[in-house]
């Protein structure tokens, strides 16, 4: 009789066991959706990039030859002209060389009238020889010239000293393109404008005559001002093993506040769409090449597959759905 009772007993916890594991494998696992209403409305994408503002024209002035600063007649802030005289260096040999070469033109132009006065001895071959010589000489004496002549630099636009890079007194060599031999750079007259770098992965999307909002840092943050691009550089720049390229925008209003150096922050308007239908970029799948989206359907705990079509892609992971959504859905962009 306890061993009967005992085996049923044993029966009933079973059942019990198997009854609940059966119950708790059934009972499926509460998910808890986060959903964001599907709205419309204007779509912007941006390439976001900084830079400095720069004069229309920088011109880094220095001289051909080598020598000692004799004379630099600005300042920097001063103003100039287009000719204006800058600077000069010691002319060193040059006078004595002007002066042997005159000596050599008149001493080849009096064998000539040696020539002429013997006229007997010299044929036309051997005067027309002379001639070259004299040629020759006079070439000579064009060259120092012209060297006398660039021992003075003066200024090939107008504009304003912005830097300085000798005094009176130092050796200077001649170097026109890099830019620390230059004795002076002059920036020219005209509005300022901004000029960046932008990465290769962003430039396929600049395009002339694109908008943009500029701040910088020298004024308050909410002030942007307007500006529009204008050129584009064809040939790469590389920073740091990064491949960039310049971009020159001009100010839509001149900016007195505006000094060449200065900071730019400027965010270049690329894509703009109004009246799109949009959802954030994390609420949308793919699924065999197909665009898709999770609609969460008013029980709050269901959803539904709904396929799209995508376009632009904007700022603030925004995306605009060209087609599977009209507005007002409330799309899963999490589940948990």
């Amino acid at each position: 009789m306890f061993k009967q009772k005992k085996t049923y007993v044993i029966l009933i916890l079973l059942i019990a066991l198997v009854g609940g594991g059966y119950y708790f494998k059934s009972k499926k696992p509460v998910i808890v959706y986060t959903a964001q209403k599907v709205e419309q409305g204007n779509l912007v994408r941006t390439v976001a990039v900084t830079g400095e503002i720069i004069a229309p024209v920088e011109a880094d002035l220095s001289f051909k030859l080598s020598g000692q600063v004799e004379s630099l007649l600005v300042n920097l802030g001063d103003r100039v002209e287009v000719g204006q005289k800058i600077a000069t260096i010691d002319k060193g040999t040059l006078l004595a060389q002007l002066a042997q070469a005159l000596q050599e033109v008149n001493a080849q132009k009096q064998a000539l009238v040696n020539m002429e006065r013997r006229a007997d001895v010299y044929n036309h071959f051997q005067k027309e020889a002379q001639m070259a010589e004299i040629a020759k000489a006079e070439e000579a004496v064009r060259a120092v010239q012209t060297n006398i002549t660039e021992t003075t630099l003066y200024s090939p636009i107008a504009g304003m000293v912005i830097k300085k890079n000798v005094e009176v007194g130092e050796t200077t060599v001649a170097n026109a393109v890099t830019s620390n031999t230059a004795v002076v750079t002059i920036a020219s007259d005209g509005d300022l404008e901004t000029e960046v770098n932008v990465p290769e992965s962003d430039i396929v999307n600049v395009k002339i005559g694109q908008k943009a909002k500029v701040s910088l840092d020298a004024l308050s943050s909410d002030e942007k001002l307007d500006a529009a691009v204008f050129e584009i550089e064809p040939a790469s720049t590389v920073i740091q093993d990064v491949v960039y390229y310049k971009v020159k925008l001009k100010f839509v209003a001149p900016d007195a506040r505006l000094k060449i150096g200065m900071s730019s922050n400027v965010n270049i308007n690329t894509a703009e769409k109004d009246g799109v239908v949009m959802v954030p970029m994390r609420a949308v799948k793919n699924e065999n090449g197909q665009d898709y989206v999770e609609i969460l359907n008013a029980d709050g705990k269901t959803t539904k597959r709904e396929n799209i079509q995508t376009g632009l892609k904007g700022d603030d992971g925004l995306i605009e759905i060209t087609a599977g959504l009209s507005g007002g859905e409330n799309v899963v962009v999490l589940a948990s």
